[in-house]
């Protein structure tokens, strides 16, 4: 089961807010990825669901405060029951222009210093139907917002390596997709049989001709889609057009 906690929609008495979380349910096991930007949305949002336990893993998509932010709740409430699993370059500085856009520093300190850390380049599985991706290839040419990050004392364009997703049960689950929406999927394809594919889909702001390809690929697959969070308005009513589309906000449950 997977539960949308955190989204810049909401459904009825939950709370909307710019960011996103998951909580992800399997045989036994409590996922949380990502954890929305605030303390008090993921706060409210759990309590409307009526979810008082802790987490078994926390996995964190990348390093920007609309996805770790929240993670300030679950920490005061010691519901980090086991590891983390994170990019080590989650942790950097991070910039939109001179805007400050990382996680918070009591996250990161807290993380770097108490947390039981799982850092990963590579594919992690939780279990034989849980995994994730670590960095993903990027095959396919798309189109990204231009970010900074602070590396060895300098200013530099942030590559986004950290940016990574989770598959459980065949459902794709992409905090903001990075690293192209298209090399998000095809790259889960070689980890997983897709059935389903949520979150942000990041293509606010992206030209006409890349975003007929990402509508067109979608139109091509199998499977359903529930682009979130980041995906942007005008993208959002091109995919809401096509017959594999799936509202997504929160509330939204997901039965495996």
């Amino acid at each position: 089961m997977i539960k949308i906690l955190v989204d810049n929609t909401a459904y009825k008495k939950f709370f909307a807010q710019h960011g996103f979380s998951a909580l992800i349910e399997s045989k036994g096991k409590r996922i949380l990825f990502d954890a929305g930007q605030h303390p008090k949305i993921i706060e409210e949002n759990l309590k409307l669901f009526d979810e008082k336990e802790g987490f078994d893993y926390v996995v964190l998509s990348h390093g920007h405060y609309d996805h770790c932010d929240g993670l300030k709740y679950i920490i005061d409430n010691e519901l980090i029951n086991g590891k983390v699993i994170v990019h080590k370059d989650a942790f950097l500085e991070k910039y939109a222009g001179k805007r400050y856009i990382g996680m918070s520093d009591e996250v990161r300190n807290y993380l770097l210093k108490k947390a039981d850390l799982e850092m990963i380049t590579k594919p992690y599985k939780i279990d034989k139907n849980i995994i994730v991706s670590g960095e993903v290839p990027r095959t396919f040419p798309y189109e990204m917002e231009r970010f900074m990050c602070i590396k060895n004392g300098k200013l530099v364009e942030d590559e986004l390596k950290d940016d990574m997703f989770l598959i459980a049960n065949g459902i794709l689950i992409t905090g903001c997709s990075h690293s192209g929406i298209i090399n998000v999927v095809e790259y889960g394809k070689k980890l997983s049989e897709i059935e389903g594919v949520l979150g942000g889909f990041h293509l606010g702001g992206v030209s006409e001709p890349y975003l007929n390809e990402v509508v067109n690929y979608f139109k091509s697959q199998p499977f359903w889609i529930m682009p979130m969070h980041c995906t942007g308005f005008k993208a959002s009513v091109k995919l809401s057009q096509l017959k594999n589309f799936v509202y997504g906000h929160v509330g939204k449950v997901i039965n495996f």
